[in-house]
C-alpha cells in the first residue's frame, strides 16, 4: 500500500478506502452522539443542550480531546455521563477495532477490506498476527482500565471521604478516560484537588503513559521473553519500539524539569517537596494528549506554556490512543533533517535504514498539521479577537495558539478560552479536533486515493527548482 496512491489489491473494489471508512465511522459516531446528548434526559437542567455544544462536547469525547464548553461534571446527567464515557471508549479504542473485535469472538473471518481498515488504524499496514494482536487490544485495555478503576475507587472512598457509589462512577470514569488520553474529568477543578495524592497521580499518570505508547509496542514488549538467553526465541524490541519508547521518556524529561524547576515558586509555591514531585510528574505527562492538570494552565510561565505547545504538537506514539503528528514521526523527521545536513543518502536509525515512503508520510503529517494549525488559528483569530474578554498574561494570540495546537493534538488542556468562544469558533475548534484525531495523512489519503488506472505510471521529465 502505498501513500496517496491505490490499493491494487485482489477483491477491492475502487471504493474500498480504509482511510475514508475510518474517517466517516467517527463522524457517524460524533452525529449519534450529538443526537444523544441533546436529548434532554442528557443534561441536569430542564430543556436542551445547545446543539453546537452538543456536536463540540461529542466531537470532543469521541476524539478523546478533553476540551469542554461545560462542566462536564455538574452539566451533565448520570445518562449524559454514560454517553460520554462510552464515546471516549469508542473513540479510544476506534470503532473499526471494536467492532472488529467483536466479529474475531464471534469466529468470523476477518476480510480483506476490515483487515485493512484495521491495520490503517493501528497505525501500521503490515502486521502479523492480527488477531491476536486485535484480542490483545481489547483485553488489555479492559484490564488496565478495571485495575486503574478499581485503585481510583479506593483512594477516592477511604482517603477523599466519598461515597462508595460515586467514588466508583469517577473511579471508572476517570481511569477511561486517562487510559484513552481523553481528559475528561468529573471534577471541576480537574485533578487539582488530588495533586499531593501519589496514588492518584500515579495511576492516572501510568494510564496516560500506556495509553498513548501505542498498542504496537505493548503487543511487542509482551510477545518479548526476557527471561530466555537464546536471543532466536527470546524475540527483540523493535525498531518502532525502540522509537517510541525513547522518545516518550524524552519529551516527558523535557517537560518535566522546566515544569519543576520553572513553576518551583510560581504555580507549586508554598507546596510541600512530595506534592510539588507529585503535581509535576502528570503535568509533564498531560501534554502527550491527556488533558488532565494538576496545576492553573493559565497562571503557568511563558516558557513552559511554549515547551507545552511543542509536547502537545508531537503528541502520543503511532497506535495509541492519543494524537499530535505522533513521536515516531518526529524521531523520522529529525532523522531526515541530520542526513541531510551530513549529506547521507538514506535516512538511518539505530542502523536500520527508514524507508522513504515512511519519511514522505512524515513530511506530509508535519506539513499538514502545520497547516491545520496556521489556519485553523487565523481562522480563530478572525472569529474570537473582537469577542474575547478572558485572556491570559500571553495575550491573545499566543491564547488561541494554544487552543488551536491543543485541539489539533487531541489534548485538551486550556487557558480557559474554549468555553466562551463564539458559535463559530466552537465549530472551527471541533473541525481541528476531527482532523487531529483521524489524522492529517488518513485525511490526505481518502481524498486522493484513486484505483488504479495505466495513467499512474506515467513519468514526466525531471527539472531543477531553486528552494531555500
Amino acid at each position: 500500500m502505498k501513500a496517496g496512491g491505490p490499493i491494487a489489491l485482489p477483491g477491492m473494489g475502487p471504493r474500498a478506502n480504509p482511510p475514508r471508512m475510518i474517517v466517516l465511522s467517527f463522524l457517524g459516531i460524533i452525529l449519534a452522539g450529538t443526537i444523544v446528548l441533546i436529548l434532554p434526559l442528557s443534561t441536569v437542567q430542564p430543556g436542551c443542550m445547545n446543539p453546537i455544544d452538543a456536536l463540540f462536547t461529542a466531537a470532543s469525547a469521541t476524539c478523546v480531546t478533553g476540551l469542554i464548553v461545560v462542566d462536564t461534571g455538574t452539566f451533565f446527567s448520570p445518562f449524559g455521563k454514560a454517553v460520554i464515557l462510552i464515546l471516549i471508549q469508542i473513540g479510544g479504542l476506534g470503532l473499526m477495532t471494536m467492532s472488529t473485535f467483536f466479529l474475531v469472538l464471534l469466529g468470523k473471518r476477518l476480510s480483506l477490506r476490515e483487515r485493512l481498515v484495521l491495520e490503517d488504524t493501528m497505525g501500521n499496514v503490515r502486521i502479523r498476527g492480527l488477531k491476536g494482536l486485535l484480542r490483545m487490544v481489547v483485553m488489555t485495555t479492559l484490564l488496565l482500565e478495571t485495575a486503574g478503576a478499581a485503585i481510583l475507587t479506593w483512594r477516592f472512598h477511604l482517603f477523599h471521604g466519598m461515597e462508595l457509589k460515586e467514588a466508583l462512577v469517577k473511579g471508572v470514569f476517570h481511569s477511561v478516560s486517562g487510559f484513552c488520553n481523553a481528559g475528561f474529568s468529573l471534577f471541576s477543578d480537574n485533578l487539582m484537588a488530588f495533586g499531593e495524592d501519589w496514588w492518584v497521580t500515579g495511576t492516572v499518570s501510568g494510564l496516560i503513559f500506556l495509553g498513548g505508547i501505542g498498542f504496537l509496542v505493548l503487543f511487542n514488549l509482551i510477545n518479548i521473553r526476557f527471561w530466555k538467553r537464546d536471543r532466536t526465541r527470546r524475540g527483540r524490541l523493535r525498531l518502532h519500539s525502540r522509537l517510541a519508547l525513547l522518545m516518550s521518556l524524552y519529551l516527558f524529561l523535557g517537560m518535566f524539569v522546566p515544569l519543576l524547576l520553572g513553576e518551583w515558586d510560581n504555580t507549586l509555591s508554598g507546596m510541600p517537596v512530595s506534592e510539588k514531585f507529585s503535581r509535576t510528574v502528570l503535568q509533564a505527562l498531560t501534554p502527550r494528549t491527556a488533558g488532565f492538570n494538576t496545576v492553573p494552565v493559565d497562571e503557568l510561565r511563558p516558557f513552559n506554556l511554549w515547551i507545552t505547545l511543542f509536547m502537545m504538537f508531537v503528541g502520543a506514539s503511532p497506535g495509541g490512543t492519543g494524537g499530535g503528528i505522533k513521536t515516531v514521526t518526529f524521531v523520522v523527521l529529525a532523522a531526515a533533517v541530520y542526513a541531510l545536513v551530513a549529506q547521507k543518502k538514506e535516512v538511518v536509525i539505530f542502523r536500520r535504514t527508514i524507508p522513504q515512503k515512511v519519511v514522505l508520510e512524515s513530511l506530509g503529517i508535519a506539513v499538514i498539521g502545520v497547516m491545520v494549525i496556521f489556519i485553523g488559528c487565523a481562522a480563530l483569530l478572525l472569529t474570537e479577537f473582537p469577542n474575547q474578554t478572558v485572556v491570559s498574561s500571553a495575550g491573545h494570540a499566543t491564547d488561541l495558539l494554544f487552543e488551536t495546537v491543543s485541539a489539533f493534538g487531541t489534548v485538551g488542556l486550556s487557558v480557559g478560552l474554549t468555553p466562551h468562544l463564539t458559535a463559530l469558533g466552537k465549530l472551527i475548534v471541533a473541525s481541528i479536533i476531527f482532523l487531529g484525531r483521524v489524522g492529517p495523512l488518513a485525511v490526505v489519503l481518502m481524498i486522493g486515493r484513486v484505483a488504479a488506472t495505466p495513467g499512474g505510471k506515467i513519468k514526466y521529465p525531471e527539472e531543477m527548482v531553486v528552494v531555500g
